[in-house]
């Protein structure tokens, strides 16, 4: 990945490279966290895309009842993807979906066309393609590329944490070495599904 200088907010590691993610009217990113937390950035190209995104505060609580783990590296990984909420555009929607979509601590947006979206990819996350479906109809497509910066190196370490099986995972602590981070060994690895 690449690297920034700058000061307390400094871009540590930024993918080089974005990610295009295309999809039919009515495709849908079930309600997750990534895995590794990192500042991810939305451009909406083409179509609408619902985007929502809950509070850092509210994550634990929402993942908790909506969210696929993805911690599960195996079978039970696919199983908790179907379990997970979606949050539909072409139909209506069941309680457990309108429950996330109304939740006072979910923000959600429209992404459009030449659309700028920025969000805490550590935080309970969820898409769906095609807003306005019966009206607009077509594909949906968005680039995502990713980053961190210093204020999430504390989320980054819990996440590591997390990940091992040990030590608080609240990310709340500051660490020494914060300002002496190597770019390199901030670099995220893989994430869960975008969406």
């Amino acid at each position: 990945g690449g690297e920034g200088g700058g000061g307390e907010g400094g871009v540590l590691w930024s993918e080089e490279e974005a990610r295009l993610y295309v999809g039919d009217a009515g495709s849908l990113t079930a309600a997750h966290v990534d895995i590794c937390p990192q500042l991810e950035f939305a451009h909406g190209l083409t179509g609408l895309k619902l985007l929502g995104v809950a509070t850092r505060e509210a994550t634990p609580r929402l993942a908790a009842l909506h969210a696929a783990d993805y911690t599960q590296l195996d079978a039970a990984e696919a199983q908790a993807e179907l379990l997970a909420t979606r949050v539909p555009v072409d139909r209506p929607l069941d309680d457990a979906q309108r429950a996330l979509l109304l939740d006072e601590a979910v923000t959600a947006v429209a992404l459009e066309p030449g659309d700028l979206g920025v969000f805490d990819s550590g935080c309970l996350h969820f898409a769906a393609n095609g807003l306005h479906w019966p009206v607009t109809g077509g594909m949906n497509a968005a680039l995502y590329h990713g980053m961190l910066t210093r204020p999430l190196l504390a989320q980054l370490r819990a996440a590591a944490r997390r990940e091992a099986g040990g030590g608080d995972a609240s990310g709340d602590e500051g660490d020494e070495d914060d300002a002496e981070a190597s770019p390199a060994a901030a670099a995220p690895a893989a994430a869960g599904p975008r969406p």
